[in-house]
């Protein structure tokens, strides 16, 4: 039972005394037992009290809620009251009393509630009457009249009786139901004629009445409909600091699903606009009322080239798969389709913005998301006439709030950013997921308000990732990153890339990242952003992102003077880089595509990695060539640990020692450069191996005395071969890990190594920066 507000008793449950003092015992109090009558029932409230001085009690019963009631006797412990009518539609109805008991010192109160339901008992209430709405027919066809909007206030069974009174007689069937049915009658050519149709309900007592206009034109009457269809788009301000949404265009809303609808919301046809958003419904009827609506959905399911792309709302009918979750619809008032062809049916999805905030419905926004990513299917289609793209279900609600929550739930819209997941194999809830944000009003305290409809750059950056994950493939361990800033070599290529795409996708060097709509934002330009400043390298992404654009661009700037287009850079990432036996960087990258350029470009290859501090001398994917490295990080700390990226184990030689440290740590996310050592192992035969990891030297006491904290090394390895995760050693075992591989097949082998302690975040505050270990491979 809930109390009511300032009341600290509650049915039968021990009185509180609100004036209480010293020397005096309150009394106890209970207001007996809840009821559930019938209306109009002679209701008892059967009070007690007693009181442990001897008190002479003084009783009062009040009522604090639902329909009011008189009280007979309500000074003493039992009172009395005549249940009220209550009506069928809004039963059954509470009614909450209070018995309030003094001593003479303390007062002291107790609730019981009385629920009371309709027994037909009561006044009649009349019933409504609802013809439904007029509608358009065509001549010679079946038309059903819907009275079933009809209702009764009491629950009354509701008798029909319709009746034609307007218009040419038509034989009308099933008049004592519901829904009658007749045939529209024969009309002139480019006539139309109006039926009227009474339907009269009773509930046995009373009746009520509503009328219903059939309009019927000449069946072979057809005609074309077509429009163009066209979202808002808000002109991102100087350094993309937000959108200014009085400086608006409108773009096409290109191969999207359109529906043609009736009145009734019944499909009367489908069709795909083109690239300038046009739609065309031919062999319409004429004189019919009906309404556009587009689905934010991109479909091609036969022919060659194959996906399927659905923007849906995460945030609604959270109890379905994410994958069933609804698709983001716009649709218009409706219109007539008149007596001939008409091309002038154009509609304009609208931003909602009211001035200085979102006031009225976004429908542009998942219109603007699934454009963003069409830029991304038309740039793969164009070099590709045979791609796959699968199927993409993106995310996005105005409940989407970026947060950092421990476990964010985006059902309720909570993200940590935006991001791309993958579809593994042991999760039938989804497909691959593009999580965008929405909310620009910040529903949670700790919410950081950034919304991404608009931003094509930042939905392109992710998309990339499902590029990667669909054609191509990544290593990378994802984490938190930024700009500028450096992470370790996978996180750097695959980031890179996403940036690099975000760029080519769109046709325009600069990526806008707004934050608040109207206010905040960065940006981010692909052809200056990294040029010669410091950190450049396979470790910066934007070290990988100007790379990539400058291949693809035809801008001549620096050392870019040329363009491989997009072609080789595509069939790189989809042969070379997704067969690698290296892990994906852009030392792997730049290998493949070097063997599958014109002999010309080479040189343009070469001179770009170069610029971002890539040796090419002896270029390879395992980056043995490399040497050049920065002589200390942004942070000040001198470059260590860095390379040679690859150290080979060899079965039965000489024991490695290789170190890692905590020289970019800033977030315990596990990817900055120094973090991780990678490892190759080629086997001729095979053999089964187990590789000794210790600590060497092994790190220091230290002194934090802090309960919980963690002061000792805990080496983790993980081994792959071309890309795929086939074991790993991660026991708790402090300062050493004993990694029984098993038997492994002849083949090349890699194996990513780091010690946790880096990634922990009860690690000890004095923890040691850097840690050494001895590879012993036997």
């Amino acid at each position: 039972m809930s109390c009511l507000a300032g009341l600290a008793a509650c049915g039968n449950e021990p009185g509180f005394d609100a004036n209480s003092r010293a020397g005096n015992q309150a009394p106890s109090v209970s207001a007996g037992s809840d009821q559930t009558v019938d209306e109009f029932a002679n209701v008892v409230l059967t009070g007690s009290a007693t009181d442990a001085d001897g008190d002479a009690l003084v009783y009062e019963w009040e009522q604090t809620d639902g329909l009011a009631v008189t009280i007979n006797h309500a000074t003493s412990p039992t009172a009395s009251f005549e249940a009220p009518d209550v009506l069928a539609a809004s039963t059954p109805e509470l009614l909450r009393f209070r018995l309030n008991v003094s001593d003479g010192t303390s007062t002291v109160s107790a609730v019981v509630n009385v629920t009371v339901v309709d027994a037909g008992l009561g006044t009649n209430s009349p019933p409504v009457a609802d013809a439904g709405g007029d509608v358009n027919a065509a001549q010679s066809t079946v038309v059903e009249l819907d009275g079933t909007g009809s209702s009764d206030p009491d629950g009354d069974l509701l008798d029909y009786s319709w009746v034609q009174v307007g218009g040419p007689d038509v034989t009308l069937t099933g008049t004592d139901t519901a829904t009658p049915r007749f045939t529209a009658p024969d009309v002139n050519a480019g006539a139309m004629v109006a039926l009227t149709f009474e339907l009269t309900v009773n509930d046995g007592t009373d009746v009520a009445s509503d009328r219903v206009v059939v309009n019927v034109a000449e069946a072979s009457s057809l005609v074309a409909v077509t429009g163009r269809l066209s979202y808002e788009r808000p002109t991102a301000k100087s350094r993309c600091r937000g959108y200014d949404f009085n400086d608006l265009t409108l773009h096409p809303v290109r191969r999207a699903t359109v529906l043609l609808l009736d009145a009734s919301g019944n499909e009367l046809g489908r069709t795909v606009t083109d690239d300038d958003g046009n739609y065309t419904f031919d062999s319409v009827t004429a004189n019919m009322d009906v309404r556009i609506r587009v689905r934010a959905e991109l479909l091609q399911t036969s022919g060659r080239q194959q996906w399927r792309v659905y923007v849906r709302d995460n945030t609604t009918e959270t109890g379905a798969k994410l994958e069933n979750r609804p698709v983001y619809a716009v649709q218009w008032d409706l219109f007539n389709t008149g007596s001939t062809d008409s091309d002038d049916n154009d509609f304009t999805a609208k931003t909602g913005w009211g001035g200085s905030s979102y006031t009225g419905n976004r429908a542009a926004a998942p219109l603007a998301i699934l454009d963003s990513v069409l830029n991304g299917v038309i740039l793969v289609t164009s070099v590709d006439p045979d791609v796959d793209l699968g199927r993409l279900d993106v995310f996005w609600s105005v409940n989407n709030s970026q947060v950092d929550f421990e476990n964010p739930d985006p059902d309720n819209g909570e993200l940590v950013t935006a991001y791309y997941l993958s579809n593994p194999d042991f999760d039938a809830n989804r497909n691959p997921s593009l999580f965008l944000r929405g909310d620009a009003i910040g529903r949670f305290p700790e919410s950081q308000i950034n919304t991404d409809e608009f931003d094509a750059y930042v939905i392109l950056h992710e998309w990339g990732h499902f590029f990667e994950d669909q054609l191509s493939r990544s290593d990378s361990i994802g984490g938190t990153h930024w700009i500028p800033g450096t992470v370790e070599a996978r996180v750097a290529f695959g980031e890179g890339w996403g940036n690099a795409i975000g760029a080519i996708a769109q046709g325009d060097p600069v990526g806008c990242d707004t934050g608040s709509p109207a206010t905040s934002g960065n940006d981010l330009n692909m052809e200056t952003y990294n040029l010669y400043t410091q950190e450049q390298g396979f470790f910066n992404e934007m070290s990988v992102a100007t790379f990539l654009y400058d291949l693809w661009d035809t801008a001549d700037d620096g050392v870019d003077t040329g363009s491989v287009g997009f072609q080789p850079i595509y069939e790189t990432m989809t042969g070379f880089q997704r067969d690698t036996s290296a892990f994906t960087t852009l030392f792997s990258f730049a290998t493949g595509l070097r063997r599958i350029v014109d002999p010309a470009d080479i040189g343009l290859i070469d001179g770009l990695l170069e610029q971002e501090n890539v040796d090419t001398t002896s270029l390879d994917i395992w980056a043995f060539g490399q040497a050049t490295q920065p002589t200390q990080w942004r942070n000040g700390n001198a470059v260590r640990d860095l390379l040679p990226l690859y150290t080979d184990l060899t079965p039965g030689g000489a024991t490695r020692n290789l170190c890692v440290n905590n020289d970019q740590v800033i977030d315990q996310h596990g990817n900055k450069p120094g973090e991780w050592r990678y490892l190759r192992l080629i086997l001729d035969s095979p053999q089964e191996l187990t590789l000794s990891i210790r600590a060497n030297p092994a790190p220091p006491p230290t002194t934090d005395t802090t309960p919980g904290v963690r002061d000792r090394a805990d080496p983790d390895v993980f081994l792959y071969q071309d890309g795929q995760l086939l074991d790993n050693g991660r026991s708790p075992a402090e300062d050493r890990e004993l990694f029984e591989m098993g038997m492994l097949q002849a083949g090349i082998y890699t194996l990513a190594f780091q010690d946790w302690r880096y990634e922990d975040t009860e690690i000890s505050s004095d923890y040691p920066d850097r840690v050494c270990f001895d590879f012993t491979l036997n």
